[in-house]
């Protein structure tokens, strides 16, 4: 056949169809646009939230140890850390600093730096380079401390047994770690100067640390992985940047993992919509493939025509998907009223455009391959007839044609989604989430219509209402298609706001209220009278005060903890591997706190003694069920409970919590110490208040967090944006499917309206009809989705998150509403002009 000839007769099939023609080039730009947003954003984000946490930390990897690094030991990193690899040194410990003059004294943590550190951010001081010119004998503190201490530039200030002259103040500083005492206002000074303090010594709570930073070209999580247990033998742990902070190290891996779901349902929604729009688009050219193959055209023809059209559709969609998404993701930044994260990139990485490209290409392909089969050996007189669009409906029984296309697409979206989280098991879950998401809607589809016939047989109802009711559960309709393709969107759509708000929920992004930014720890019971007299006078808000007793677990419904267990390296004696063997500090208390949640169980009543919780995750690595008896050693005592409930924690939120609490009972007569949290916004008083204890009773230790809150709170709202954003963006894309679907039935709808207007149909009677048939497809779509979603996010954030799921409400009814409004205007926007037109003009159509 002449080149020339084929070409023309597709470009005139294109152009006789121009409809369907831009409905597969906007299904495939929608398609494309939504990857190149979400995932590209997904990238930048990722690498904003890793450089965050480098800044947090100041380094690449930091290897730590209880006591100073032996010659051994730093040989041993210099031989086996990369060529070119730099390294400080690094002391931490927390200890109370004196003005000589005024004797006021305050706790800070104190920071002993030799080298180059920090490599990443920067320690900001007043005056400007203070830090990098830093000499013995000088020291840098807080303005907090300065001023606490009634300290100006040059006075002395007493450390231990020296003193040293102040330089300056610390503005900004990276290195912020994630426990009580690391949150004290920082003093900083030269690592040699740290000997003449007589502080270095052991039991003092000190943690000595080398930074290192690494060439460019190695990545550090993988060093980590690699190199984990050869340092964990010379007694030196290895840390990487994302675990600065053990609160938000969970959170932070939790949310890379919710931008490559993100980035997968992205996909997912084009390719549904390409998939709808391309199945409708051949299944509209009944009428020219039946002239083509009248007039003698031979079957590789008429699927070459549709193929070659197919691709030029999609490759101009998917340019135009490519030139919106670049421009919109560009322009985002100046649009939204916030300060965004980040600076978007012009161009997508080659990554995002292969994931566009695979989307716009191969998934037409594989959609519309059974229907380009049935189209290359469906007769003349099939097509001539009308039976065309019931020749292509697939049918109940896969074929194997079916089978192999399915298992393509499988594999191939199985391989991008393991490409995409780096883990095999999670990329199998997530995409067979996704991927057989339709055929469970389509079988829900299949039981909402017995349901209706049921109803219909046994209760009576207007005509308008009994048609739209028999609507979904007539044959040939497609309406059920319909509700599969806009039941897969609201389902994405419901996913994101289910599993972001889970997210925000554990963070504690969703807390109004300010957190406690005070902490005072060793509480005698005899002292603790006076410490909440004193809180309570200068009107400490959301004061929290908890027992603590220390105790060590020895048996386990009656068998005894083997010792053997125990981990030989103290250094390798993480909160899971010693979770039978580690030392406890246990408490009791009536009620849980607002941020904790029963997940298995139910917390006890008041009066019910010796009741056990245990934080769920924790359980998990301790090996209990419910039920499980634990037996504790207390100074030789030893006291019994039942698991009554395993519990999730939010251990962002800043109070007093424990892996492990009691109901009051035998617990309440063992020795303890308190612990408390609470927030005074007054620098001023936080300090006076801390004078106060101290002079009092100087063996507290008074935590003034307000840094570490406010510096947590930052990196919080940042990654909170990107989060709703992000998921603005699937919203987005699922409402645009939710056009694509109803433009598949909206032919059917025309020629039905036609039809009905001859038979002496009102107005009144099609409004009623047409509401009836909406209301009754956006009700079967929206219940589906919101019940697969509820079944999904519990095993999304249970198995793969790891976190507690909640349920947002708000957006969910939002959701629901805007979906009924949705398909019920676009049901009145394509058909109004159609009840205004003579039913004589439908049959000269015809």
């Amino acid at each position: 056949m002449n080149r020339n000839f084929f070409f023309r007769v597709m470009l005139r099939e294109i152009g006789s169809r121009k409809s369907s023609s831009l409905q597969v080039i906007l299904a495939v730009a929608i398609g494309t646009g939504a990857v190149l947003s979400v995932h590209s954003y997904r990238e930048q984000l990722s690498k904003t939230i890793l450089n965050e946490a480098k800044n947090i930390m100041g380094a690449d990897l930091v290897a730590t140890s209880s006591s100073p690094f032996s010659p051994q030991q730093k040989s041993f990193l210099r031989q086996e850390l990369p060529k070119g690899t730099k390294f400080s040194e690094l002391v931490q410990f927390p200890s109370m600093l004196r003005n000589p003059h005024t004797q006021d004294s305050t706790l800070s943590l104190v920071k002993a730096v030799k080298g180059e550190y920090p490599y990443f951010g920067e320690v900001v001081t007043d005056p400007p380079g203070a830090y990098r010119s830093l000499a013995l004998g000088e020291v840098l503190l807080e303005e907090s401390l300065i001023k606490n201490l009634k300290l100006k530039i040059g006075d002395q200030v007493r450390l231990g047994e020296a003193s040293f002259r102040l330089k300056g103040k610390v503005l900004k500083e990276p290195g912020l770690a994630g426990n009580f005492l690391s949150m004290a206002p920082s003093c900083i000074l030269h690592r040699d100067s740290l000997e003449k303090t007589g502080l270095e010594q052991r039991g003092s709570r000190i943690s000595y640390q080398s930074p290192i930073l690494l060439p460019k070209s190695e990545e550090a999580s993988a060093l980590k992985k690699k190199k984990f247990k050869e340092f964990a033998k010379n007694d030196l742990l290895l840390y990487e940047s994302t675990e600065a902070n053990s609160g938000s190290q969970k959170f932070l891996a939790n949310t890379l993992d919710f931008f490559s779901l993100l980035a997968l349902c992205a996909f997912f929604l084009g390719g549904i919509s390409i998939l709808l729009s391309s199945r409708a688009g051949i299944r509209s050219k009944a009428n020219s493939v039946s002239i083509y193959k009248c007039l003698g055209a031979s079957p590789n023809l008429v699927v070459s025509l549709v193929l070659g059209e197919l691709l030029l559709l999609s490759t101009i969609g998917a340019v135009l998907g490519f030139g919106v998404g670049i421009f919109v993701q560009y322009k985002i930044p100046n649009i939204v009223a916030s300060d965004f994260p980040f600076q978007p990139e012009l161009l997508p990485s080659p990554k995002t455009a292969l994931w566009g490209f695979f989307l716009a290409w191969v998934v037409p392909l594989a959609s519309a391959w059974d229907s380009l089969a049935k189209t290359r050996s469906l007769s003349p007189l099939y097509a001539l007839r009308s039976d065309f669009a019931e020749e292509l409906r697939p049918l109940p029984k896969f074929d194997l044609r079916q089978i192999l296309s399915f298992g393509t697409v499988y594999l191939l979206f199985f391989g991008l989604a393991w490409w995409e989280t780096g883990d095999w098991l999670k990329g199998i879950l997530l995409c067979s989430l996704l991927l057989f998401l339709p055929v469970v809607i389509y079988f829900g589809t299949l039981i909402v219509r017995k349901l209706l016939s049921f109803v219909l047989a046994k209760f009576d109802f207007t005509p308008s209402i009994r048609m739209a009711l028999r609507k979904l559960d007539r044959p040939r309709t497609g309406l059920s298609w319909v509700a599969v393709g806009l039941g897969s969107s609201l389902f994405v759509l419901l996913l994101s706001l289910f599993i972001g708000d889970s997210l925000l929920e554990y963070s504690g992004a969703k807390d109004k209220e300010r957190r406690p930014n005070m902490f005072v720890l060793d509480i005698r019971p005899e002292q603790l009278d006076f410490f909440m007299q004193s809180a309570t006078s200068r009107q400490a808000e959301k004061l929290i005060t908890a027992p603590v007793i220390g105790a060590r677990l020895v048996r386990i419904n009656g068998e005894p903890i083997k010792k053997e267990e125990t981990e030989e390296s103290a250094l390798r004696r993480d909160w899971r591997s010693t979770a039978r063997t580690r030392e406890y500090f246990l408490s009791y208390r009536d009620m849980p706190y607002p941020t904790e949640k029963v997940s298995d169980g139910d917390f006890w009543r008041k009066g019910e003694e010796d009741q056990i919780s245990v934080e769920k995750e924790f359980s998990k690595n301790l090996k209990v069920e419910l039920g499980d008896k634990l037996t504790f050693s207390i100074g030789g005592v030893e006291v019994s409970g039942m698991v009554r409930n395993f519990r999730t924690v939010n251990w962002s939120d800043m109070r007093p919590n424990f892996v492990v609490i009691f109901s009051r009972g035998i617990l309440e007569k063992a020795p303890k110490f308190y612990l408390s949290s609470f927030r005074l916004e007054s620098p001023e008083e936080r300090y006076n208040l801390q004078k106060e204890l101290l002079n009092e009773f100087p063996n507290l230790t008074v935590i003034d967090t307000e840094k570490a809150v406010r510096s947590f709170i930052g990196i919080l709202e940042k990654i909170s944006f990107a989060i709703r954003w992000m998921t603005g963006l699937i919203v987005i894309s699922s409402l645009l499917l939710i056009l694509s679907s109803l433009e598949l039935s909206r032919k059917e709808r025309l020629e039905e309206t036609s039809l009905l207007r001859i038979l002496g149909g009102t107005k009144e009677f099609l409004r009623k009809y047409f509401l009836g048939e909406a209301l009754v497809l956006s009700q079967t779509a929206f219940l589906l989705a919101f019940g697969l979603v509820w079944i999904a996010s519990y095993v999304l954030t249970d198995f793969v998150f790891e976190i507690s799921g909640s349920v947002p409400w708000k957006e969910a009814t939002f959701a629901y509403l805007f979906t009924n409004l949705a398909v019920v205007a676009i049901y009145f926007w394509t058909l109004s002009g159609e009840w205004e037109r003579s039913p004589t003009l439908y049959l000269k159509e015809i």
